[in-house]
């Protein structure tokens, strides 16, 4: 009885010292995450290097190694195969998207501290001013004789939110009339015989920066005075942005007046004779109802003949 149990305690012993020896080993070898830097901003790139350290208990040396790759992925994107590069001869690396897990191997084993892989990681634009952590987890290593666990390690990275102003978007450019009807390509609705001074100073500009605001331009090309009379076809730009055909009231000729040939003219367009288009059009509508009607031939007719007032 005695002998079995001084072989009992012996065994005890025995078990212990290879528990001992297990937990050093384990103390020992040590997994450590490094960071190209600790602070980033929005769409930005942060490089983690993974490295083992306090090899005093490996002797063959690791050949291969396992770990988990835990973060933040509201504020990092995604990670994938292509973002981990191997070193010191660490290769035949693979990674698990879904899990977070990646493994690879050293033929030579490794039997001193080193980088095993860096891993590349980028933030999402807009991410919010945080501390966030980058965490590698269930990390285990062998010689070849059993599992090494490696207690898991982290690295700290804050997130600060980009503080540059961003440059003013510059203001729109804009025209607008209480006498005049300006849609997408036209400045409507112009009376007859109105000259250059006449048509700005029924005009409001908004955001209009350039020198001089707005150019008159005739159909031949010419750049008009402030006395001239502007006419049906007539282009007007304004600021940098804008660019409007003028429309005459029942200037369909582009004189900037009503004579006999407008009369002519919208009396063939209402025979489909010679159809008008764009601004000449615009400017048969007399009566300003929106189409082109033999009521607009007879108040071109009462116009000509001092009989009817243009309205507007």
């Amino acid at each position: 009885m005695k002998i079995k149990k001084k072989v009992i305690a012996i065994l005890i012993v025995i078990a212990l010292m290879l528990l001992a020896n297990n937990i050093l080993a384990m103390s020992e070898l040590v997994a450590q995450a490094r960071p190209s830097t600790d602070e980033l901003k929005g769409e930005q790139e942060v490089t983690i290097t993974f490295s083992f350290d306090r090899y005093q208990q490996i002797k063959k040396g690791v050949n291969a190694f396992k770990a988990k790759l835990e973060y933040n992925k509201e504020i990092f994107e995604e990670v994938k195969q292509s973002d981990f590069q191997c070193l010191n001869d660490w290769e035949k690396l693979q990674y698990n998207q879904e899990t977070g897990e990646f493994i690879a191997i050293k033929r030579a084993g490794s039997k001193a501290p080193e980088d095993l892989v860096s891993i590349a990681l980028k933030t999402k634009q807009g991410v919010k001013a945080t501390s966030t952590d980058i965490v590698f987890t269930d990390i285990v290593t062998s010689e070849g004789e059993k599992d090494i666990n490696i207690e898991q390690t982290k690295t700290t990275i804050n997130i600060v939110e980009d503080q540059t102003e961003k440059p003013e978007e510059p203001k729109q450019e804009k025209i607008t009339s209480k006498k005049y009807t300006i849609t997408e390509k036209y400045v409507e609705r112009v009376r007859p015989n109105t000259t250059v001074e006449q048509f700005k100073a029924n005009v409001t500009l908004e955001n209009v920066t350039t020198d001089p605001q707005i150019v008159f331009i005739n159909q031949e090309g010419n750049t008009l005075a402030e006395n001239e009379i502007v006419t049906t076809g007539t282009i007007i730009k304004v600021g940098k942005t804008l660019q409007y055909t003028l429309s005459v009231i029942g200037d369909i000729d582009g004189n900037g007046k009503i004579s006999i040939n407008d009369l002519a003219k919208l009396q063939l367009h209402l025979i489909d004779k010679e159809i008008l288009e764009g601004a000449k059009l615009k400017s048969a509508d007399v009566d300003n109802d929106g189409k082109v009607t033999i009521n607009d031939l007879a108040q071109m007719k009462l116009i000509l003949i001092d009989l009817l007032e243009i309205e507007g």
